[in-house]
């Protein structure tokens, strides 16, 4: 037939900037020229001249028609003002049907409804219970009037935008077609409401209106209005809601001119109007799942029945002219057909009283065919044939660019909806608001049926309980909130890679699903939220229809899934700081706030193991407070280093952090523990920068950590170190109060015993007037000892009024020696330079100090020994200290007692003494109060040491 050539067109609508291409079967414009020599031949330079005008009229129609399809943000916000204006609401907004994903999606708004216009977009589901407001309305046709919440209602958007504050009108956006396909533009004239239901309660109005339009006539809902008031306590009557929808009757006309429909209308009109055909039609985009065109129109002189019924079939004229890619027409001048032909091949169109008919296929990346007919005898012939051609192969190029068009809109919402969810992601709420707000805009945005969020932990290798659901769901979820391994969440953290599933029966990992069988899953996205290497949960997105995901929505995916990723590590890290400020607040228990902050440490590093050292003041050394996991296996000569010793070490004394990402490259490393390739190190540093420890974190992989790891940590070193501190105050707060206690109890006792105490000593002067020596000696014991009881008690009263002074320390100590009775089997070595700095403090009280451990030493020796007592001066962090220690070689303290030694009314003793167990317990508290430390190193039958460090004045 010599249609074998091939041509390439370019268009460039007037007032469009997106090319299309058109191609036919050639590859130059030379063989239009060329036709059209032969086209002279067979017809007449005026028929030429015609169909040349004819196309370029058709174009040009064409072509206004895609500008008003670029134009469509423009018309949709014009529609929404007059309507806002005309009506009198607060808001108004309008969400279009997309044929293609069969969704219904807001695109545009003005007032409230702005806000959610390109962020939520729905499935139009078949099951009523399972569809949303919007969808409801599409597929009921009904409009609504509601205040208040509705099942329907998408719970995430009516929380976010507080539609509970709304009263609303939704109502359907119409095309009512006659019999003959034609767009009726008065239908609401002769259209009767019913009102179904008119009703007000407490929690809101809820009214639902019907509309009664003879059977006849055709409806396509093209999309929905939402408008209204935002005063819930304001009142739309159905009245209102009635002159809406006759309103929006006549906008959606104009709306019509927005969308790919009404240019594929234009196209089919001008394919009849270039023959001069009676009727043409398009079929466009093949839905394999449905089994049906996604497009089907036709010029308003076919009846929309013989459009429904009339589907291109399997061995039907349409069908032949896609398979093989040329046109294909009924009668063929080229072989002998008849119109018993034409029955067979599309008996529905030979019934209808049409005599011949041409299929032109629209073969791109999406199959369809353009088909014209007669209902009168028309014979086809090459010059009709190849003009129809070309137009159809033009058509090929409009549409695939008015479709990029659209794709390139629908990219463009989500891009904004990605840059808007990020925004709120980035004010990281609550956690259980967290997740549900990237389950509720991942489902809107992608039109998904269900959106699951589950949050792990790394380091534990555990999903934390509470996951997310959004979307409605066909069954109460059974879900358990712990996963258990062989369970789809931990099957994809196992799997490491994103999961894109269009048939989840052919994925391994949900085999064993029961929520996807029970919610008759059809495809999902199983993704992993990832931050750098660690995974923090998995989201999975569900759709109960089937879906392909294209590689711009995967990548569309897995952007939003980093957002959400670095959300929730934000989050946790936000809640691990919360988590420590309480307990600070709430508990002197440092163990248990330490162990707090070394598992923080080591879950939001996603490191394998962590060691948090304190450091010694007096032997200045690193020892293992605590670690994580617990019970580390960590070799006895680790638990206790020295000051340089290892990147801890080096730590400690650089006073600054070190990220280690190879070990083995790190000349200060010591290897603690096997397979150790990354570690970050920071130290535990006070206001003034002295150290008081290192934290530390290690992972068995290489190049673990990285500056926001080692910024989190050093975060988190300042809550130890807080934590520290804050021990340390309220200890050393109680010793203030212990020793004000102590006065206050002194003061009362003392009261108490004047008098009996002075009745004592009148009993034993009477005896000492006696003059009998043998009683004259125990009256002097007894007068001894009531003024030693007398004195201590004063003394004891005045411990919580003195003020401090510098005193000199030799001194004072020789006060306290003065006053012990020293056994003669027990010999001192004491060493005390004359030229120790001051210290700061009461001169009897610290006296009473020294007297105290002096004594307590001379008890530890019943059987003799050596008392020795050091001083000197030491540095720690840069400032200047005096350290005192007394030794004695005696019994020892049991490593068990040496904590309990310091309580109140403790004593291994059996001594009469009036203040037994009183003695270290008050001595502790009064160096504490002095800024000082009171330590005791002992082994039993070894001896004992107590060492003494106040800061110098």
């Amino acid at each position: 037939m010599g249609l074998s050539s091939y041509v390439e067109l370019r268009l460039l609508p007037r007032q469009a900037r997106v090319r299309g291409i058109a191609a036919t079967e050639t590859t130059t414009l030379n063989y239009i020229q060329s036709r059209g020599r032969d086209m002279v031949a067979d017809r007449n330079k005026t028929e030429v001249k015609t169909f040349q005008q004819q196309i370029l009229e058709a174009e040009q129609k064409i072509e206004k028609a895609i500008s008003q399809l670029f134009d469509r943000d423009a018309i949709l916000k014009k529609v929404c003002e007059e309507i806002q204006s005309q009506m009198g609401f607060d808001f108004a907004g309008i969400s279009l049907v997309f044929p293609e994903k069969d969704t219904i999606e807001a695109v545009q708004g003005t007032g409230i409804a702005a806000k959610w216009a390109g962020g939520v977009k729905h499935y139009l589901a078949k099951d009523p219970d399972l569809r949303d407001i919007q969808a409801d309305i599409v597929q009921t046709c009904r409009t609504e009037i509601i205040s208040g919440w509705d099942k329907r209602f998408d719970d995430g958007i009516y929380d976010e935008y507080r539609h509970e504050d709304l009263v609303r009108v939704l109502t359907p956006i119409l095309l009512i077609r006659d019999q003959s396909g034609k767009v009726s533009e008065d239908w609401f004239e002769y259209c009767q409401w019913e009102v179904l239901r008119e009703e007000k309660k407490e929690e809101g109005q809820h009214a639902v209106i019907e509309m009664r339009l003879p059977e006849e006539v055709d409806i396509e809902v093209i999309g929905t209005l939402e408008t209204g008031y935002k005063d819930s306590k304001k009142s739309i009557k159905a009245a209102q809601a009635i002159a809406l929808a006759k309103l929006l009757g006549k906008q959606a006309l104009k709306i019509r001119q927005g969308l790919l429909l009404h240019v594929l209308e234009i196209i089919v009109d001008q394919a009849r109007d270039i023959v001069g055909a009676e009727s043409a039609t398009l079929h466009f985009l093949w839905d394999l799942e449905q089994n049906r065109y996604i497009y089907e129109v036709s010029s308003a002189s076919v009846s929309q029945h013989l459009l429904k019924g009339c589907w291109p079939r399997k061995e039907g004229l349409r069908q032949q002219a896609i398979r093989e890619a040329r046109p294909k027409f009924i009668p063929d001048p080229f072989q002998d057909d008849d119109q018993l032909t034409l029955k067979d091949l599309n008996p529905i169109v030979f019934e209808a009283g049409f005599k011949a008919m041409a299929a032109f296929p629209l073969i791109d990346q999406q199959e369809g065919v353009l088909s014209i007919y007669f209902q009168t005898e028309h014979q086809f012939t090459k010059n009709e044939i190849s003009w129809v051609e070309l137009f159809a192969n033009r058509v090929v190029g409009v549409i695939r660019q008015v479709r990029t068009y659209e794709q390139m809109g629908e990219r463009t919402r989500q891009l904004a909806a990605l840059h808007s969810v990020a925004q709120s992601l980035s004010q990281v709420p609550e956690k259980g608001h967290l997740l549900r707000l990237i389950a509720g805009k991942t489902l809107n945005i992608l039109a998904a049926d269900v959106v699951s969020i589950f949050e792990y932990t790394q380091t534990e290798k555990i999903f934390l309980p509470e996951p997310y659901i959004a979307g409605r769901l066909k069954a109460k979820p059974e879900m358990d909130t712990n996963i258990t391994k062989h369970e789809t969440p931990d099957l994809l953290v196992k799997h490491q890679k994103n999961i894109y599933a269009a048939r989840v029966v052919e994925e391994a990992i949900f085999k064993n699903s029961s929520f996807t069988k029970r919610e008759s899953i059809e495809s999902t996205a199983a993704v992993l939220l990832r931050v750098d290497e660690e995974t923090v949960g998995v989201m999975f997105i569900s759709y109960r229809r089937h879906h392909c995901f294209s590689d711009e929505e995967k990548q569309f995916i897995e952007t939003l899934a980093s957002s959400a990723a670095s959300a929730l590590k934000n989050q946790q890290w936000l809640q691990t700081l919360s988590d420590i400020d309480r307990d600070i607040i709430t508990t002197l228990d440092q163990e248990k706030l330490l162990n707090l902050i070394m598992q923080q440490a080591v879950q939001i590093t996603a490191a394998d193991l962590g060691l948090l050292y304190l450091l010694n003041p007096i032997s200045q050394e690193l020892l293992v407070k605590t670690d994580y996991p617990k019970n580390l296996p960590l070799d006895e000569k680790f638990k206790q280093i020295k000051m340089q010793e290892g990147i801890t070490g080096w730590v400690a004394t650089r006073r600054e952090s070190k990220l280690v990402n190879d070990v083995q490259a790190d000349q200060h490393y010591k290897r603690c523990f096997a397979n150790v390739r990354s570690e970050l190190c920071v130290p535990l540093l006070d206001k003034d920068r002295y150290v008081l420890g290192v934290l530390n974190v290690e992972s068995y992989q290489a190049g673990a950590f990285d500056l926001r790891h080692q910024k989190m940590l050093e975060a988190l070193a300042n809550q130890a170190v807080i934590a520290i501190q804050n021990v340390e105050t309220k200890e050393k707060l109680v010793a203030t109060e212990k020793v004000a206690t102590l006065s206050e109890m002194a003061s009362t006792l003392m009261h108490r015993m004047n008098n009996s105490i002075g009745a004592i000593r009148v009993w034993s002067q009477d005896i000492l007037d006696e003059d009998i020596q043998s009683s004259k000696t125990i009256a002097k014991d007894i007068l001894s000892k009531a003024d030693e009881i007398l004195n201590d008690i004063k003394r004891l009263g005045s411990w919580g009024d003195v003020q401090l002074q510098p005193v000199e320390l030799h001194k004072t100590f020789d006060l306290a020696v003065t006053k012990v009775s020293l056994p003669p089997h027990i010999t001192t070595k004491i060493n005390i330079p004359n030229d120790l700095p001051k210290v700061s403090a009461g001169k009897s009280q610290l006296r009473d100090v020294f007297y105290n451990l002096l004594q307590n030493a001379i008890e530890a020796m019943p059987n003799g020994g050596t008392l020795s007592v050091d001083s000197k001066t030491v540095e720690l962090e840069g400032r200047c200290w005096v350290e005192l220690i007394v030794r004695d070689n005696g019994v020892g303290i049991a490593e068990d007692n040496q904590e309990q030694i310091f309580q109140a009314d403790y004593s291994t003793k059996s001594t009469n003494r009036v203040m037994r167990g009183f003695g270290l317990w008050w001595t502790q508290a009064y160096v504490q109060r002095l800024g000082g430390w009171l330590k005791v190193e002992s082994k039993l039958g070894k001896g004992a040491h107590f060492t003494v460090i106040l800061p110098a004045n």
